[in-house]
């Protein structure tokens, strides 16, 4: 089975045979599934790493860094927020490619601490770009469990750390499409 992983550049396929949880799980096919295992696999990557309390630290002083890990787990967060927001699979891969550039223009490690409310911004402003139906703030305030005040100022702080870098070109696209449809059959 293929993992996208991050590494200093960007999110790359790497082989991982030993892993049974992310064999079975990834039996569903589904690119919800897909990208929290991808998540989950940079989240235990990253708890590997020798300075990893230091940078659980210095990422509390963050916007996105909660601090206590949120009750309900990133598999069924991200299931909760696609069930009430209805989002296509193309907003999905355009939330990732901007997750993707949100990491790599900043020092920012995904956590357990932050991953929630990084994913949840990268899943609205994706939706907000790509959808033809819009909810209000205050609906999508409701499904991330996120106080309107935090999520303004979330949104706000994400486009800044991605440099208003909304646009994603055809290639772009194509590339990290082609990368869930293929890890999602493998």
């Amino acid at each position: 089975m293929s993992i996208l992983y991050k590494t200093n550049d960007s999110f790359i396929i790497k082989n991982n045979e030993e892993d049974e949880n992310n064999k079975s799980l990834s039996s569903n096919n589904s690119i919800e599934l897909s990208i929290f295992l991808i998540l989950d696999d940079i989240i235990k990557k990253n708890k590997k790493l020798p300075n990893y309390k230091k940078i659980i630290i210095s990422q509390k002083k963050q916007i996105f860094s909660l601090n206590k890990k949120p009750k309900i787990n990133l598999l069924q967060y991200l299931y909760r927020v696609i069930k009430y927001i209805d989002i296509e699979r193309s907003t999905l891969i355009s939330a990732i490619i901007y997750l993707n550039r949100f990491i790599n223009l900043n020092t920012i490690y995904l956590t357990e601490f932050n991953i929630h409310q990084i994913l949840v911004i990268s899943i609205i402003i994706s939706f907000k770009m790509n959808e033809d139906i819009i909810y209000n703030n205050d609906f999508l305030c409701e499904v991330a469990g996120i106080s309107l005040n935090m999520f303004n100022e979330l949104e706000i702080e994400y486009f800044k750390l991605i440099n208003y870098k909304l646009f994603i070109s055809e290639k772009e696209y194509t590339k990290y499409k082609n990368l869930f449809e293929n890890y999602c059959y493998k």
